[in-house]
């Protein structure tokens, strides 16, 4: 009986290290970036009776960022964040579409997305910054992800 139990623990060792084992050689592989690192993913803004926090995967998920507002003493429904950009150290600047969030009175979490093409406006940035106006009582909130090195 031993045996056996002996038996199935080196098997799922086996499996184990098999699947963290990288690819086998020539095999192919996702393309590296050329952004720099990882980035941080979530930013918060908490300030003027509205908290922010913008959730970006990094430049491999493009210009879409997950935001979600929370407030115990404005109504949020008013706001489309329409007139957010999105802006690199090379002075570049993309414009939000509609906020695409249900309406929720003092909660709101929705997609904003930019128009435009994302991968030119990334490749080789050191970071962008994502920048809300009007949002509580504070005229603008700027988030800053480091994208470069």
């Amino acid at each position: 009986m031993n045996a056996h139990r002996l038996v199935g623990v080196f098997a799922a060792i086996t499996v184990v290290i098999a699947a963290c084992a990288s690819s086998t050689p020539g095999a192919s592989r996702a393309p590296t970036s050329s952004v720099g690192p990882s980035v941080q993913s979530t930013q918060t803004s908490d300030g003027g009776q509205v908290t922010v926090v913008a959730d970006w995967p990094g430049p491999g998920g493009g210009a879409v960022f997950e935001i979600s507002l929370d407030t115990h003493s404005v109504d949020l429904d008013a706001l489309d964040l329409s007139d957010a950009i999105l802006r690199n150290d090379r002075g570049e600047i993309m414009v939000a579409r509609p906020w695409a969030a249900p309406k929720g009175g003092h909660h709101r979490q929705g997609a904003l997305t930019f128009q435009g093409d994302a991968a030119p406006f990334f490749v080789g940035s050191a970071w962008v910054e994502l920048v809300v106006s009007g949002v509580g009582d504070l005229p603008e909130r700027t988030l800053r992800w480091e994208v470069g090195s």
